[in-house]
């Protein structure tokens, strides 16, 4: 059997009080995603503006306070490697830094600072800067966790996201046991394979090119699309067309996956998105299994209340509300993917 890229829709009504109690009727639609499974429901109402972004309040919250992470602090008041493992104590290259975190998730859990300056916005990144933290993650991988087979490279940007730090930073994570969104997505990849005798990521990527209405363009070793399903109402994924992961990727393909990354980054800021989670998921070793997906997901706030754009629906019913199509996403974030 075949992907199935499944819509399902469903039409209610109410008597409008904006509109002198008029019947109004609401079209939602509700998706399953084809690779995660995931559920989504789209919703015929538009999004409000979201405005210029503006990080002023958490600026002034963090005004007062030392940032261990600035040049001059991250020598001293950041955590150090054990001697066996970094005999150097931390990881350099660039602007970027590595160290593990104090407050760790997994068996292995490193902070990668990844500027000097203290704030940064989503356009002022470069992709030198991306690409040196995506560098120090492989170099992290293969130095201090060469058992471990699952790896993801996070960021939370800024605190709506679940930063703790302004200053701009990746957490790395690699483990012997995936995740449970990575166990879920190594298990349909085999059951498809199984089935179907070929690769989910080939096929899912096929389908897409075919479409085009998802298809946002390859930069470097993979290719961005919206995907079908979205876990937040600007999500952007890449897929790596070749099969390979992060961990074979060459200094060249990292530099364009970090172009790709600061594309959408920058696309985010343009439309007014204050935060942001990404999740890099990679195999460390061949026989893992584990295909390569990055996402970033937006984590808007909506005005004029702040309303965050989590509610019951994710939280507790796993399931993504959005207030604008994947098929609107790709092609606004077209208009402007270049460099």
């Amino acid at each position: 059997m075949p992907l199935k890229f499944k819509i399902t829709h469903h039409r209610t009504g109410y008597l409008n009080p904006a509109d002198d109690m008029k019947p109004t009727t609401v079209d939602v639609e509700i998706r399953r995603d084809p690779l995660t499974d995931d559920r989504s429901r789209i919703l015929s109402f538009r999004l409000r503006s979201l405005g210029k972004l503006d990080h002023s309040l958490y600026l002034e919250r963090d005004k007062d306070r030392t940032c261990p992470f600035c040049p001059g602090n991250v020598e001293t008041m950041v955590s150090r490697f054990l001697p066996e493992e970094v005999p150097e104590g931390l990881l350099r290259r660039g602007e970027a830094v590595g160290f593990p975190n104090m407050f760790p998730y997994e068996a292995h859990n490193a902070v990668l600072r990844l500027t000097n300056e203290h704030h940064v916005l989503p356009s002022q990144f470069t992709a030198r800067q991306l690409a040196d933290g995506l560098l120090m993650a492989v170099d992290s991988f293969k130095r201090v966790t060469p058992k471990a087979r699952y790896a993801a490279v996070n960021w939370n940007y800024m605190m709506p996201a679940g930063g703790g730090v302004v200053h701009p930073h990746f957490q790395i994570v690699a483990g012997i046991e995936p995740t449970r969104f990575q166990s879920r997505l190594i298990r349909r990849a085999k059951a498809f394979a199984k089935r179907e005798g070929g690769d989910m990521m080939s096929a899912y990527l096929e389908h897409e090119k075919a479409e085009r209405t998802r298809w946002v363009g390859q930069v470097g070793p993979v290719i961005w699309l919206a995907p079908f399903a979205p876990r937040a109402i600007y999500d952007l994924m890449a897929l790596s067309p070749s099969g390979k992961g992060l961990m074979e990727f060459s200094p060249a393909q990292i530099l364009g996956l970090a172009k790709g990354i600061r594309r959408v980054v920058r696309f985010l800021e343009a439309r007014g998105v204050n935060a942001y989670n990404m999740a890099l998921h990679t195999s460390l070793k061949p026989e893992a299994g584990l295909p390569f997906m990055l996402r970033i997901a937006s984590r808007v706030q909506i005005p004029p209340m702040g309303v965050d754009e989590i509610n019951y629906f994710e939280k507790l019913h796993d399931e993504t509300v959005c207030f604008l199509s994947p098929e609107e996403i790709a092609k606004d974030i077209k208009t402007m993917w270049r460099d």
